[in-house]
């Protein structure tokens, strides 16, 4: 994404530049000078847009000391400074330089506001990236997290706010640098002055339009791969301008299934809790915890049966909550008989999923027949399965 473009006019050029089609410099001659008029096209009434503007002039000085940081409120054209020559009959030139982002470079965001997940409520997502990821979130990126939401799902607002800057025709994308600046995105106004930014969307994948109210749930759009991306996900960030035009992105607080309110990490399985509904007090994916014949490539419809030949391997696959080091007891009863087995394992800090093979060659009974197996973590009964054995 190009955060801070660079505008360039000088005297020989047009009597207007625009940056990105969206903030442009104008200059209007007066005899004996020439007042430089500034205006972001795409604004809403709301919108406030951070520049700084500087000049490189010859026998000129401007009307107001230079580098000016200011900030143009909403769509009107604003004067900002007027050039005039020192020496009337010597030569005259001058070339403006600028740099601007959207937003107030003296808006303090809310730190109480706690926000939802920016996706569809029927989702649940794992975050590829969160705070300081080593693949990208570095520097000015540091606070932004990438939800790894597939192609087309639904990207929602995290928070209520107009939209104010929107792309959506780009179709290019990778992890090159090249396409850094080739990314769709939504970016919305709070009233704090802050702004979100939801990127890499597909093509022509935004729902909403520039100066839209939305709410929190508001579908914006479709999940995508556009831009510098590995692959398709959402990248989240909410920032504020520094004085010097830079993105200082910020640390957000969530709502989740697990607290009213926390700083998520990479790995974390996430799914929004809908009002009424308790925290989530359990360590794995319930409904996505299975007991399967494979291994790898799970789906859920690849492991959706319930009998099982006893001459192949069997496996219990957990998705974690969030990454950390858990013990899981496990404990397997043929139904109709008193002889309970019972294992125990410990997933590793980095695991995503757990996965264990159920030991059935231990086994001192026939195998054929009705099965309960039952998974507890620290005292707490995770999931309990039914299934059946047998030797065909």
């Amino acid at each position: 994404m190009l955060s801070f473009p660079l505008g360039m006019l000088s005297a020989e050029e047009p009597l207007s530049y625009c940056s990105m089609n969206r903030v442009c410099v104008e200059f209007v001659p007066k005899r004996n000078a020439v007042d430089v008029y500034f205006q972001n096209k795409i604004a809403t009434n709301q919108t406030e847009t951070s520049i700084l503007v500087s000049a490189v002039v010859a026998n000129m000085k401007s009307s107001v000391p230079l580098p000016l940081l200011t900030v143009l409120q909403g769509k009107k054209r604003k004067k900002l400074f007027q050039l005039h020559p020192i020496h009337p009959k010597k030569k005259v030139s001058y070339k403006i330089q600028y740099k601007w982002i959207l937003g107030n470079y003296l808006s303090k965001h809310n730190s109480n506001y706690i926000y939802e997940l920016p996706f569809d409520s029927k989702l649940k997502v794992r975050v590829f990236q969160s705070y300081f990821g080593k693949k990208s979130h570095t520097g000015d990126n540091r606070y932004s997290i990438d939800f790894g939401l597939k192609e087309d799902e639904l990207i929602t607002a995290a928070r209520p706010g107009i939209v104010i800057d929107t792309e959506e025709k780009n179709i290019e994308g990778g992890f090159d640098l090249k396409f850094k600046q080739s990314a769709n995105f939504v970016k919305i106004l709070h009233d704090d002055g802050t702004v979100a930014e939801y990127a890499h969307l597909r093509y022509m994948g935004v729902l909403v339009k520039i100066g839209q109210k939305v709410g929190v749930g508001t579908v914006l759009g479709h999940a995508g791969s556009t831009g510098y991306s590995e692959g398709p996900h959402l990248h989240f960030e909410v920032y504020k301008p520094t004085k010097t035009l830079r993105k200082k992105t910020i640390p957000t607080k969530f709502r989740t299934q697990m607290s009213d309110a926390e700083l998520i990490q990479e790995g974390d399985l996430l799914w929004r809790r809908e009002s009424g509904i308790t925290v989530e007090k359990k360590v794995m994916d319930v409904d996505g915890t299975f007991i399967c014949d494979q291994i790898d490539s799970v789906t859920d419809d690849s492991c959706k049966q319930t009998s099982f030949s006893n001459l192949s391997p069997i496996y219990i696959i957990m998705p974690l909550l969030r990454p950390d080091v858990y013990s899981f007891q496990l404990q397997l009863q043929k139904k109709e008989s008193s002889i309970r087995y019972e294992y125990t394992w410990e997933t590793k800090k980095e695991d995503w999923i757990s996965s264990f093979m159920i030991p059935f060659q231990d086994f001192q009974e026939p195998l054929d027949g009705e099965w309960v197996l039952s998974i507890w973590s620290n005292g707490i009964l995770q999931k309990k399965i039914e299934f059946q054995l047998t030797s065909l």
